[in-house]
């Protein structure tokens, strides 16, 4: 409606203005919510995510609180001897096309039996990493483990697993490097014990020493169905995610993340007595693995094909029965 040549709207808008000047106010549109929500100085900020905040168990007392929205990193500049990207989808490609396969045995070590290439199995659902009983009662179990031909730097590395059960057992996804290729000891790590795979736990070293240890229970058995694992490395951060979702996040500029590119490796093991302790007597049954289905590297500052392009984790599971995720290559 229009009042001699002034419309109803026109009044509001100058009533309004009028009462901004006078007060010293001005008028303005209500934001939607803050990205923000709660900022503590002077404390890092941890992952998980809230619905992970009530089942996290640490190694040591370290203040969590939920992660907040952060500034976009600025370029990386990447370590020199970092490979290019890579994604293999294992069972589709034999896991020798960007792996090597382990084959060896040291008496001195943790490790409680020898590294066998053949025991790892490329199959329709993954390559199987298996740990096997053998009659030799000096070298009583052998085991797997395939580390990659290049190496790689700052990015994203993933892994769609399922992981192998039994107390005795370890399943890792890390990278690694160390005296052997000429560097100090740099590593990081997602593993599982057999023994209880509703845990996950994370590791970091720099030139042999360890970083802040976390463990994490999961929402699922890990054991009962693959899911994606993944972890994303910065000069400054590490953060490791589970199914897409961020788990756990190193303090900024922590003095112990890695600075060498290392190797990626798949590894499924059982210690020495000694070990057993952390991950139990070994009573798994003879040939139980962990199931690799994909694994890939992205490059810090680049994006290409990623094993969580095309994976869905499972709607359900369970040992007896699991429901198995597709992963197209």
């Amino acid at each position: 409606m229009r009042l001699s040549g002034v419309s109803v709207l026109d009044v509001v808008l100058a009533s309004c203005l009028a009462v901004a000047l006078a007060t010293g106010l001005v008028c303005y549109s209500m934001p939607g919510p803050s990205a923000v929500t709660h900022i503590q100085s002077d404390v890092p900020t941890y992952y998980p995510t809230p619905r992970a905040v009530e089942s996290l168990t640490l190694a040591a007392s370290i203040p969590i609180i939920p992660a907040h929205a952060v500034a976009a990193p600025s370029r990386i500049q990447q370590l020199s001897k970092s490979g290019k990207n890579f994604r293999s989808v294992l069972g589709v490609e034999p896991v020798e096309e960007a792996f090597w396969l382990s084959k060896w045995y040291a008496s001195d070590s943790f490790y409680g039996g020898r590294w066998a290439p053949e025991n790892i199995v490329n199959t329709v659902r993954g390559a199987e990493f298996r740990v096997e009983r053998e009659p030799d009662t000096r070298i009583p179990f052998s085991m797997a483990e395939a580390k990659s031909k290049q190496r790689f730097g700052y990015g994203r590395y993933e892994a769609v697993m399922q992981v192998g059960r039994g107390s005795g057992l370890v399943s890792a996804f890390f990278t690694y490097t160390g005296p052997y290729d000429g560097d100090p000891h740099d590593e990081i790590d997602i593993e599982f014990l057999g023994k209880d795979t509703s845990k996950i736990e994370f590791n970091y070293w720099r030139n042999g020493k360890r970083g802040k240890h976390a463990i994490f229970d999961l929402p699922f058995d890990a054991a009962a169905a693959p899911h994606l694992y993944a972890f994303e490395w910065a000069p400054d951060r590490i953060t490791w995610y589970v199914d897409g979702v961020a788990y756990y996040e190193t303090e900024p500029n922590d003095a112990f993340i890695p600075q060498h590119a290392g190797r990626l490796f798949f590894s499924h093991w059982t210690g020495t007595p000694p070990m057993q302790g952390w991950h139990g007597k070994p009573e798994f049954k003879s040939g139980e693995a962990t199931i690799v289905s994909c694994a890939s590297f992205t490059p810090a500052n680049k994006t290409a094909p990623a094993c969580g392009d095309s994976f869905q984790p499972p709607l359900s599971g369970s040992a007896g029965n699991p429901v198995y995720a597709t992963l197209s290559p």
